[in-house]
C-alpha cells in the first residue's frame, strides 16, 4: 500500500529535479552559436526567421505515480514550459505516438500542429544518452529531416531547441517549420535523416580556421546517428485568417503596401513591400532605433513584430510592389476578425547591396495602414 507520505516523497524528489546551471549554460552557448551563424538573409536592423531559435526552460513539473520513470510525453511538456507560442501548439496539436526505431535510436511523434503562419513538430528521442560537454553540461540534441505538407511542397525548418535534461535516455525535440502551408487538411510527411549530439569540426560562428578556444581545438566527437525515421500523419485545416490586400500608404515618396496578413493562435505575420519614388529598392527594414518600432493594433491590443524575414532575396521575385519583407509577432490571436492597424514609425532602406544599416537611408513616418479581416 502506497501511504500519503511515501505519494509526498516522491512528489518532492520528482519536483526537486532540476537541469544543472551547467546544462542551461550550455544550451544557451549553443543558441547564441545558431543565431551568430552568418545567414544571407540577414540585415543587421531586422532579425531573420533563424531569432525564432531561443533558450527553452526545463522545468520539472509533472510526474506519473503510478511508475518511478517521468514519461517521455511530460518531459516534452516541461520542455515547452510557459512559452506561450509552445503553449498554444502543445494544447491544440494532434496526439499522434507513432513511433519508429533505426540504427538503435526510436523517435517517436509525440504531437503535432499546423496553423496558417507555422507547423510544430513534438517528438522524443531515445537510446542516445546524455554526453557531457567540456564544461561539465549536457549537449544539446540536434537533428535534421524535411517536413512535406498535403500538396506535397516541401517546407525548410527554421528552429531547434529542447534537451532530454533530466531523464538518462530520452531527448525532447520542438521543432517550427516558419511559413505559410497549403490551407488544406490532408497527410504530412516527415522525413528525419540523422540526430544526435552535434560535434565535429568548427562550430558556427565562433571557431575559425586557426582558432584557439578550447571547443575549436578539441571538438566534441561527432555522435550524429544516421538513419531514416518515416512518418506520416493527418492533419487538419490550418487554423487562422489570411487576408490578401493592396492597402498602401506614402511619405515623402516611400510607398509602403501592406500584401497580406496571417492571423493564427500562435503568431501574426504581415508582409509588407517597398517602393521609393516608384522604383524598388535593395532591401529595408524598420528602423533599427527602438523608438521607431513598428507595432500591429487589433482592438484594445497592441502587438511588437520581433523578428523579420527577407522575401525577395532575389530582384527578379520583386512585384509590382517592390522589395518584400515579412515581419513577426511571436505571440498569437484567436480574435482575427476586424480592423487591423499597422503603424511603421521610420524605415531605413538601401539602395545598394550596402549591408552597414549605419549607411542606410532613413524616412521618417508614420505610415499607419488599415487591413480588415472578414
Amino acid at each position: 500500500m502506497t501511504t500519503i507520505t511515501e505519494i509526498e516523497t516522491r512528489l518532492t524528489r520528482a519536483l526537486a529535479v532540476m537541469p544543472s546551471e551547467q546544462s542551461v549554460h550550455a544550451l544557451d552557448q549553443r543558441v547564441a552559436r545558431a543565431m551568430a551563424a552568418p545567414a544571407a538573409t540577414h540585415r543587421p536592423w531586422a532579425r531573420s526567421r533563424r531569432s525564432f531559435l531561443r533558450p527553452l526552460a526545463l522545468v520539472a513539473a509533472f510526474v506519473f505515480l503510478t511508475g518511478t520513470a517521468i514519461g517521455a510525453v511530460n518531459l516534452l511538456e516541461r520542455t515547452v514550459g510557459s512559452d506561450p507560442t509552445w503553449r498554444t501548439a502543445w494544447d491544440r496539436a494532434e496526439v499522434l505516438g507513432l513511433v519508429q526505431t533505426d540504427a538503435g535510436l526510436t523517435l517517436t511523434l509525440e504531437r503535432a500542429y499546423a496553423d496558417v503562419n507555422q507547423v510544430m513538430i513534438f517528438m522524443t528521442v531515445e537510446g542516445l544518452g546524455l554526453p557531457s560537454t567540456s564544461d561539465g553540461g549536457r549537449a544539446a540534441i540536434d537533428w535534421t529531416g524535411e517536413l512535406r505538407d498535403p500538396s506535397g511542397r516541401q517546407l525548410t525548418a527554421t528552429t531547434i531547441g529542447g534537451e532530454g535534461a533530466v531523464e538518462p535516455d530520452i531527448s525532447a525535440v520542438l521543432q517550427t517549420w516558419v511559413g505559410a502551408p497549403d490551407p488544406m487538411a490532408g497527410t504530412w510527411e516527415l522525413i528525419v535523416t540523422s540526430a544526435g549530439y552535434a560535434g565535429g569540426g568548427m562550430v558556427p560562428g565562433i571557431c575559425t580556421v586557426g582558432a584557439t578556444e578550447p571547443e575549436c581545438v578539441n571538438p566534441p566527437a561527432d555522435a550524429m546517428v544516421h538513419g531514416t525515421w518515416r512518418f506520416q500523419f493527418d492533419l487538419p485545416k490550418p487554423v487562422g485568417a489570411i487576408a490578401s490586400t493592396a492597402v498602401s500608404g506614402t511619405v515623402d515618396g516611400a510607398t509602403i503596401t501592406v500584401t497580406e496578413l496571417r492571423v493564427s493562435p500562435t503568431m501574426i505575420s504581415a508582409r509588407l513591400a517597398l517602393l521609393v519614388n516608384g522604383t524598388s529598392v535593395a532591401y529595408w527594414g524598420t528602423s533599427h532605433d527602438f523608438m521607431s518600432e513598428m507595432s500591429i493594433r487589433h482592438g484594445g491590443t497592441t502587438f511588437v513584430p520581433n523578428s523579420s524575414y527577407h522575401v525577395t532575396q532575389d530582384p527578379a521575385d520583386r512585384g509590382p510592389n517592390g522589395d518584400e519583407n515579412e515581419f513577426y509577432v511571436e505571440v498569437g490571436s484567436d480574435d482575427a476578425t476586424g480592423t487591423w492597424h499597422i503603424e511603421i514609425p521610420a524605415i531605413d532602406y538601401h539602395e545598394t547591396g550596402e549591408n552597414d544599416p549605419a549607411k542606410g537611408i532613413r524616412v521618417s513616418g508614420p505610415w499607419t495602414l488599415t487591413v480588415t479581416v472578414p
